[in-house]
């Protein structure tokens, strides 16, 4: 029995969630997904430019597909509000476009919890920073290693005439976290995430990103099931536990072609984060999760 009645044993990965900051490159606020500024260059969507693909995803509920019409904007220098105004237009039932105090195109949904809007109309207009306000779920993960970024206490000293030290310790702080994540799969969408290169909408081909491409600021979510001292068979996990990365950034690692299978190794660099009020809060979030809890999250259909 163990003396301390918190003591909780975590295992393992069940689930894990990637997914790109809004173009304010901020955490997704409740049924809210927020786009670039423009000017946009739609002229990828010039072969579709009456009828540019957009989807919305709310919770666990079915994909909704849709069309934006922007034939009357100019097609490398499409605003913000011509955006704004074509998602109005497109009538899509309990979602309202704007754009907001920064000049960026914003969406809220009537109801529920998470949106995300994706697609090319949602790329092109920079949300998700380019890649869509989408959730990349995994249950391949081989491990996840994540480790604190330390400013280390540093000392002040100055020797007067007596030669007796006059001494300030200045307190170091978290400036962050940074981690590896190990997948037994390959996923195009992961790669792209956490460096920023290309997938081809026709082909497939991803191409790595190039000196000119910017990196993808993302959240992370892992969910690790939590066991009671004992025991006792897999399924019966008490909870889980819940970790948020708020804001990173990421590389892939190398390609290592041999007769065994190959794994993709991740590397991120997650920062304290700041949110839209200014207040400042660390990079990480751990959160114990009842059975009930979990399963309303809904992580395999959100």
């Amino acid at each position: 029995m163990a003396l301390r009645a918190s003591a909780k044993w975590v295992k393992g990965i069940s689930r894990a969630r990637f997914m790109p900051l809004g173009g304010d490159k901020k955490m997704p606020a409740v049924k809210t997904a927020i786009g670039g500024t423009g000017p946009f260059d739609f002229t990828a969507a010039h072969s579709v430019i009456s009828a540019v693909p957009i989807k919305i995803k709310v919770d666990g509920a079915a994909e909704v597909s849709d069309t934006i019409d922007l034939h009357l904007a100019d097609e490398d220098a499409v605003t913000a509000q011509n955006v704004a105004d074509a998602i109005t237009a497109s009538a899509i039932t309990d979602l309202t476009a704007s754009v907001d105090a920064d000049g960026r195109v914003k969406l809220v949904y009537a109801s529920g919890t998470v949106l995300q809007v994706y697609g090319l109309a949602a790329e092109l207009a920079g949300f998700g920073q380019g890649l869509g306000q989408k959730y990349i779920k995994s249950d391949t993960l081989e491990s996840v290693s994540i480790e604190a970024d330390l400013k280390a206490d540093e000392k002040k000293t100055v020797t007067p005439a007596d030669g007796i030290d006059v001494e300030v310790i200045v307190d170091g702080y978290k400036k962050g976290v940074t981690g590896t994540v190990v997948d037994t799969a390959q996923d195009y969408e992961l790669m792209r995430l956490f460096e920023g290169g290309s997938i081809d909408s026709v082909s497939g081909a991803y191409s790595d990103p190039c000196e000119t491409d910017e990196k993808v600021y993302f959240m992370l979510e892992l969910y690790n099931p939590v066991y009671a001292q004992g025991s006792q068979k897999q399924g019966d996990m008490t909870g889980y536990e819940k970790t948020l990365v708020k804001s990173c950034v990421g590389a892939v690692g190398a390609d290592n072609f041999s007769a065994d299978f190959r794994k993709k190794t991740y590397t991120f660099s997650g920062t304290n984060y700041v949110t839209t009020a200014g207040v400042h809060e660390g990079a990480a979030v751990r959160t114990p999760l009842t059975l009930a809890a979990y399963a309303a999250l809904d992580i395999d259909n959100v």
